[in-house]
């Protein structure tokens, strides 16, 4: 593009070359019940020496997981220095996507496709796209297994301690649903006593960042005979309505949670006697760190998340 300037004596002819868009780098700036926001710097290079002033100009940004559309921003006018210069925008997210995000990440082996664009249209010049492509994943299930055996007591009278004894804990994702993700722990159990131990049931509670996300009862009732084994599934389930509050906690801990699965077997003794036996000891808590921008160290070190007001 050529811009005249008007000169005494003559006139003078400056070539103005196009801007170009370097690049962009997210980060989650901010966060409260129902919104999270991504701070995105753009880097636009003005070949130029002077300063061009992008009067008209929009940027549009948009954030997808895993092809889930997770929230979208804009900004109009921007004035590009001589050089590489940065401009700053905000993108939100609706936390309302947080569980329909959460499902595919576990339908795809907890691995999610992040790809965040920007397109800044500028008139006489057109429009210039730029976009960056990651892959976060995570290992939920294999920090919750074990095979370090635990003893488990009950302190029952004219009955040995332990009672039983977890020989190995194993997880694995069941067919997750827009509304449940369902988490399958195998506890592999041997009764080192010589009297047969019922076990009637087992109980469950699952929480991330002390926030409740499911609990129940299940696994069917067996009888363990004296030096035998037997594995028995605790079929527990995460309720994915409750994950956009887990969100919350999840970006103001920059972007760590720590996930407790506690556990305990209900015995069904003679004369209509219950025993509960806690099953805390089994390893069944694992902390899930997440870089979804790949800052290097969650929501950027640099900057800390800070909590809005409605």
């Amino acid at each position: 593009m050529f811009v005249v300037l008007a000169a005494i004596g003559g006139v003078a002819v400056l070539t103005v070359d196009r801007p170009t868009v370097a690049g962009t780098e997210s980060r989650f700036s901010g966060v409260n019940d129902s919104t999270t926001l991504v701070t995105t710097e753009l880097r636009v290079t003005n070949p130029n020496p002077i300063p061009i002033e992008l009067g008209n100009t929009t940027v549009n940004h948009s954030i997808r997981m895993n092809g889930i559309e997770m929230g979208t921003g804009s900004r109009d006018d921007i004035r590009a220095a001589p050089g590489t210069s940065t401009v700053n925008f905000t993108t939100a997210i609706d936390n309302r996507n947080i569980p329909t995000w959460w499902a595919s990440h576990v339908e795809r082996g907890e691995r999610t496709r992040v790809v965040t664009g920007a397109a800044v249209d500028v008139p006489v010049f057109g429009t210039a796209r730029v976009s960056e492509n990651r892959t976060l994943t995570t290992d939920i299930t294999g920090a919750l297994n074990t095979s370090e055996p635990r003893p488990i007591n009950a302190s029952l009278p004219f009955v040995d301690d332990p009672v039983l004894v977890v020989e190995r804990t194993s997880a694995t994702w069941g067919n997750v649903t827009r509304e449940r993700t369902p988490l399958d722990i195998g506890l592999q159990l041997r009764n080192p006593t010589e009297i047969p131990i019922p076990v009637a049931r087992i109980d469950y509670t699952l929480t991330m960042n002390g926030i409740a996300v499911g609990n129940g009862t299940t696994g069917e009732g067996t009888v363990l005979s004296p030096g035998s084994e037997q594995t028995i599934t605790a079929r527990a389930a995460i309720r994915n309505d409750e994950l956009d509050d887990w969100w919350v906690s999840h970006i103001e801990r920059d972007q760590r949670t720590d996930l407790g699965v506690s556990l305990t077997a209900v015995l069904e003794l003679p004369g209509n006697r219950t025993v509960e036996l806690p099953l805390d000891d089994l390893g069944t808590n694992t902390t899930i760190d997440t870089d979804v921008f790949d800052t290097g160290n969650g929501s950027d070190g640099s900057t800390s998340s800070i909590r809005l007001t409605r």
